[in-house]
């Protein structure tokens, strides 16, 4: 998740985008399951469901005026969405088998960017970058807890370690991560300090290391010397491995393969999705073209493909992840894409039992 600030000013800056298009996958291209992605409109205060399978996007779903929606969470059972205004200050509820958007919105922290269920799917955690704190909600009551964490300055986005123990928080003024025990919801007074500027976060699936995506501020655009760097955390020792990754523009969102083996990192100044080897720490000089100002990266619930939320662009681009490569089309969607979320996958259904034989007997006189 990027940071709003800058989303403003980008939006301001960008020239008009032609819309992008839908296209049938490739031929032998991977296959997905059934599940739905959700894709928050920053500047059309909307959100596009894309059903995965087809590449199809749905009608759009309207969220308030001038609420500004980035980060959302999506309920284990698929039936509810978390949608954080970053314009409001609040979160909103949207019940997604009617796409109504309860009444009552859940007031939170200044300037809300990333929200995330914990695995146990009992809370959502929003991140609210102008107060320096993070919310905490319950899922079954949707109340949020009267008492905000305080973090590092300009906090981004929030990851959980899989046993959902421990909560790692980008700080983007403080050039750090905070890491807080969910069961106390107490930080740990010591943070680690990553480059500059921290944006994306994700924890391996064996929770071994952190992958924290360092954006190097938002410009130049793009940025020939590519500054940009990712570190890794050894989530045990909570220590920085002393040398980053380099070669990225501008960095923003990270997902790790459900194999823990490959990092895909967004570069918001290139244009382009890297892909990290986790093993060897090493970036793969063959990038992924997708459209303008890739900002937030999701994965489907089958790992099969990456979600690259265009910030600029309008569009979502899909990536195999098993070839590495993006469909020749992208998908349109509102106006500046600033999160993603998907549904489960959905049970695939039993084939009919086969009719019973019935043997007639032969006549025999």
């Amino acid at each position: 998740m990027r940071r709003v600030g800058v989303l403003l000013v980008a939006l301001a800056m960008a020239a008009p985008i032609a819309a992008g298009i839908v296209s049938a996958p490739a031929a032998g291209a991977a296959t997905v399951c059934q599940t739905t992605a959700y894709v928050t409109s920053f500047g059309g205060n909307d959100i596009t469901p894309i059903d995965a399978p087809t590449r199809t996007p749905l009608a759009n779903i309207p969220m308030l005026e001038a609420s500004a929606p980035v980060g959302i969470a999506i309920t284990k059972d698929g039936a509810t969405a978390f949608v954080v205004f970053s314009g409001l200050a609040e979160v909103g509820v949207l019940d997604l088998k009617t796409g109504a958007l309860d009444p009552t919105t859940i007031a939170v922290g200044n300037s809300p960017q990333d929200a995330e269920l914990t695995p146990d799917g009992t809370q959502v955690w929003v991140v609210n970058e102008g107060a320096n704190t993070v919310s905490t909600i319950d899922v079954a009551t949707r109340t949020k807890n009267p008492t905000d964490i305080a973090v590092g300055q300009d906090p981004t986005s929030v990851a959980f370690t899989p046993d959902g123990s421990t909560a790692f928080v980008t700080n983007f003024g403080s050039n750090s991560v905070s890491t807080i025990d969910v069961s106390t919801r107490i930080k740990n007074p010591t943070d680690i300090v990553v480059g500059t500027n921290p944006s994306g976060v994700a924890i391996t699936p064996d929770g071994t290391t952190a992958v924290v995506a360092n954006q190097d501020g938002p410009f130049p655009n793009p940025d020939p010397t590519k500054s940009g760097k990712v570190s890794t955390i050894d989530v045990a020792t909570r220590t920085k491995n002393p040398t980053d990754i380099t070669g990225f523009e501008h960095p923003a969102g990270v997902v790790i393969t459900q194999d823990g083996s490959t990092a895909f990192v967004a570069n918001w100044g290139g244009n382009y999705v890297s892909t990290i080897d986790l093993t060897t720490r090493t970036k793969n000089p063959d990038d992924i073209t997708v459209d303008l100002h890739p900002n937030t990266l999701a994965m489907t619930p089958d790992g099969t493909f990456v979600y690259s939320a265009n910030f600029d662009g309008g569009d979502v681009s899909t990536i195999d992840v098993a070839t590495r490569s993006a469909g020749d089309q992208d998908v349109s969607v509102g106006t500046a894409p600033a999160g993603i979320a998907f549904t489960p996958c959905a049970a695939t259904p039993e084939p009919p039992p086969a009719p019973p034989v019935v043997v007639t007997p032969a006549f025999t006189g």
